[in-house]
């Protein structure tokens, strides 16, 4: 599957990768190249040399081999792209793939399944049933993470650290996904810039401009620079915006509101937002419950002065558009992932971004997180040649970040999607601060243990103890049992 490597994409961000594969060119191609790109001015001798991504990965030839993922049905776009079609993100996987294959000869492909939330009792057996068989089709998997670390508990994945090439010690793996899903010296799942979603889930809060101005709420961008947005600071704005516009004495879809999001994961990020962590690793390196305390229901107590305050100037739906209330003017604030700006570039009236409030002004920084559903990739046990997929796997990870991320968060994120310069700087707050909860994260395998929180939220309910008391038996089963996957 050789592809012929366009000049479309060659810019300020892409050429860094790009003219590492120059040598990896035909003839034919290279006089085309010299043709059609313009010719460089001279650089000055003290400017620093172009640093090629690719140029402390090994110079491999598998052959013409194929290097196939196992992905997600909804997430093809992140591994493959079958040719340009001007749309930035297909074409900035096309150019990564065509960057690979071209320097290790190798072609990229995957087989896919669906892993919607939920289906990860049809997944995550389906997956292991095809381990067990010895089904060697695919060399990683990469898969809804909030569900697949369930399926390492069967012992069927290979620990990081024993593969060849890996080198999470690298700008472009996730250092917060490695501490957190660490255990025992052991880690059957890993991410960083290989997975686009991790950046497109991040969590963050959207606020109109219009309302903004005409509610006086003040400079939002400016309490977020001087640490000073809380989530008092968000409130007190939020209950300034709230009225029944159709007069049915009810609110409801068409009605004006403060705040709005859906109720899942947009409540979940307030944990790491307030930093509040569902299990912490103890001194002896495993884990154990850590989120039942005086902050856990301090947290409770502020989501329901959001929601159930009686202002109505708050809502939470599983079945409403929100994002439609925000697009016509109707909210001041609405909380989703960054996934959202891309559907809201024809909103009229312009809107901003800033990161989740602080818990209190006590708090030293602002956290931020994304959704769970980002990819997580993991090494297959039916995998006999190390070498050959740590090596693409790295690499692949590696020219990820030259050409897939920036395009996304340079150019899609801060250019296309953004409406002021602001907003940007307000993305690199996010982007630097992002952790990550592993019980959280593995909350589909420890009886929803991460979720107990959102579901008080939803029932208006403050008393964590005692609910957390009436499962706590089932929690620490369940983490027993997810330790038996990393003991020696």
């Amino acid at each position: 599957m050789k592809r012929r490597i366009s000049l479309i994409l060659v810019s300020a961000i892409l050429f860094g990768a790009l003219s590492g594969c120059s040598e990896q060119k035909p003839v034919q191609e290279q006089e085309e190249a010299q043709i059609t790109a313009p010719v460089p001015a001279e650089a000055p001798e003290t400017e620093p040399e172009e640093t090629n991504v690719l140029d402390t990965l090994p110079e491999n030839d598998f052959g013409g081999r194929s290097f196939t993922v196992l992905l997600r049905t909804d997430k093809e776009y992140e591994f493959y792209s079958e040719e340009l079609s001007g749309e930035i993100i297909n074409d900035s996987v096309y150019e990564r793939n065509n960057i690979l294959e071209g320097r290790y000869n190798v072609s990229v492909g995957y087989v896919d399944r669906v892993a919607s939330w939920g289906s990860g009792d049809r997944f995550n057996p389906e997956l292991n049933s095809m381990i067990m068989s010895g089904d060697s089709s695919f060399d990683i998997v990469a898969g809804y993470a909030a569900m697949i670390l369930g399926a390492i508990q069967k012992g069927l994945f290979l620990n990081w650290y024993d593969m060849p090439y890996i080198d999470i010690s690298k700008p472009y793996w996730s250092p917060q996904i490695a501490d957190s899903l660490t255990i025992n010296n052991k880690m059957f799942a890993m991410t960083g810039d290989i997975s686009l979603s991790i950046w497109e889930d991040m969590i963050c809060m959207y606020f109109n401009q219009k309302l903004a101005a005409d509610y006086s709420v003040g400079d939002i961008y400016e309490l977020v620079r001087n640490g000073d947005w809380t989530f008092d600071e968000l409130l007190s704005r939020v209950r300034k915006v709230s009225s029944d516009l159709n007069g049915d004495g009810s609110y409801t879809e068409d009605d004006l509101y403060g705040y709005v999001s859906y109720w899942s994961t947009a409540i979940d990020s307030y944990l790491p937002a307030f930093d509040i962590q569902v299990v912490k690793r103890g001194e002896d390196g495993w884990l154990a419950f850590t989120m039942n305390t005086e902050r856990m229901v301090g947290a409770l107590e502020k989501m329901q002065s959001l929601f159930f305050d009686g202002s109505n100037s708050a809502m939470m739906t599983a079945t409403i558009n929100v994002q439609k209330i925000f697009q016509e003017d109707r909210a001041l604030f609405y909380a989703n992932d960054l996934r959202s700006s891309a559907l809201l570039r024809d909103m009229e009236t312009d809107y901003g971004i800033v990161p989740y409030p602080k818990f209190d002004s006590a708090q030293a920084k602002y956290y931020s997180t994304s959704t769970d559903d980002f990819s997580l990739i993991l090494f297959p046990s039916t995998v006999t040649d190390l070498d050959f997929v740590g090596c693409i796997t790295e690499a692949m990870c590696a020219v990820n970040s030259a050409v897939v991320v920036p395009a996304y968060y340079d150019i899609a994120l801060k250019d296309k999607y953004n409406r002021d310069q602001q907003s940007a700087e307000m993305l690199d707050i996010i982007r630097e601060n992002l952790i990550f909860d592993v019980g959280y994260l593995n909350s589909y395998a420890l009886n929803s243990a991460g979720h107990l929180f959102v579901q008080l939220v939803r029932e208006g309910q403050i008393d964590f103890a005692s609910s957390y008391a009436r499962n706590e038996k089932i929690y620490k089963k369940m983490l027993q049992k997810m330790h038996a996957a990393y003991e020696d």
